[in-house]
């Protein structure tokens, strides 16, 4: 096992009925105004009369921002920042999903530090202070309700920053929030579990045998529930609230200590969903098999191991890049009976873009933990994943 450093502060609040508290907590943390960002969708309504009136409940003003989009962008940050620094804001709560935590942590940034992009997107500098953020969750996906990343396109780029300063301070979960979720993106969200533990899971290290299965846990526990929440019954808490807190345990980095990570589909993933404006964990999906078929041969053990716990592959010691092979095929199918794309034209990814890809994703060097991987390498499972 390597070392490791693993701080997670964020609180979370989990149940029915918990949004309606949202006031409460808030006064906990000795803010006065808040801002309050989410979608703007007409399916909010009740959620939001709810959260606005724990706040009036509880003495504490507010700003509401609405109107954000998936992908969240630099210029929409950029005027809630605004706002928010008119109004003197002092908390900001973010209530949906990634999208809309991304673009509270951001905002938080920008009015900490100042010129955040380039700063600390671009720059690669560290972040220090921030304002607090807090969420209501109503997707189980991106995790982002407990992580230190945040995710912000700006044109084409698209780009994030991780670090432990930007992890919110409290997080709501009432699975029934998740109800609504299209059943497109309940799929997404599940497939972007997938690949946050995937990520950390296919390692080159040893010695890991406690977070392995912490993430085979997780990735058996999507299996079960992500197509009773697509395909058999969206309203069933149950499935929603094991959605949901695997979401949280996929990226808050429990899954990821003492070990080597490889991050590869998602810095791939970054420019294809600057380019065409896709769902990010339908993105991952695509791009995971192509991974997978280009780089098993790099650790056949690994990937023996994860299709026989995770998929129930039957081992066969005398043929184990069959027994890979049929696991990706197991897992492709699985994506399918979700409704998820499986190929790359299916996020609209255009043969003629796969160099500028590349490139984007990796302008110089090398990327990968478990596999070095070059910019002919990025070409290569472009090219494959079509």
């Amino acid at each position: 096992m390597e070392n490791f450093e693993f701080y997670s502060p964020t609180r979370f609040i989990f149940g029915k009925g918990e949004e309606q508290n949202v006031g409460k907590y808030i006064k906990e943390y000795g803010a006065t105004k808040v801002m309050t960002f989410h979608y703007g969708m007409d399916y909010e309504d009740e959620l939001m009369e709810r959260v606005f009136a724990s706040l009036k409940k509880e003495g504490l003003s507010y700003v509401d921002f609405a109107d954000i989009k998936a992908n969240p962008t630099y210029e929409r940050a950029m005027e809630a920042a605004k706002i928010a620094r008119q109004e003197g804001v002092d908390l900001l709560l973010a209530i949906g999903g990634g999208s809309v935590i991304d673009t509270a942590k951001f905002v938080g940034i920008e009015l900490a530090e100042g010129d955040a992009w380039n700063k600390f997107f671009k720059g690669g500098q560290i972040v220090t202070k921030t304002l607090p953020v807090g969420t209501v969750l109503t997707i189980a996906a991106t995790g982002s309700e407990g992580s230190n990343s945040c995710v912000i396109s700006k044109g084409k780029e698209k780009k994030n920053y991780d670090g432990d300063a930007i992890r919110p301070k409290f997080s709501i979960m009432n699975p029934e929030l998740t109800y609504s979720v299209p059943a497109y993106q309940t799929a997404s969200g599940a497939v972007d579990m997938f690949c946050h533990v995937h990520e950390r899971y296919f390692s080159p290290g040893q010695d890991v045998g406690l977070t392995d299965e912490l993430c085979e846990g997780i990735f058996r526990t999507v299996i079960k529930y992500a197509p009773i929440a697509v395909n058999d019954d969206p309203k069933n808490y149950e499935a929603r609230a094991q959605l949901m807190w695997a979401g949280t345990l996929a990226h808050n980095n429990t899954c990821g200590v003492g070990r080597i990570q490889d991050w590869v589909v998602h810095i791939l993933q970054a420019p294809v969903g600057g380019f065409y404006d896709t769902a990010h964990g339908a993105g991952c999906g695509v791009l995971t098999l192509a991974w997978m078929r280009y780089v098993y041969k790099n650790n056949i053990p690994r990937f023996v191991r994860y299709f026989t716990e995770v998929w129930g592959i039957e081992d066969n010691p005398d043929n184990p890049e069959g027994v890979i092979l049929e696991g990706i095929k197991k897992q492709e199918d699985f994506y399918k009976s979700l409704r998820m794309p499986t190929k790359g034209a299916q996020i609209g990814i255009k043969e003629e873009d796969i160099l500028e890809l590349a490139k984007a994703a990796l302008p110089e060097g090398t990327i990968g933990g478990l596999a070095e991987l070059n910019v002919q390498d990025c070409i290569n499972i472009f090219k494959l994943c079509m």
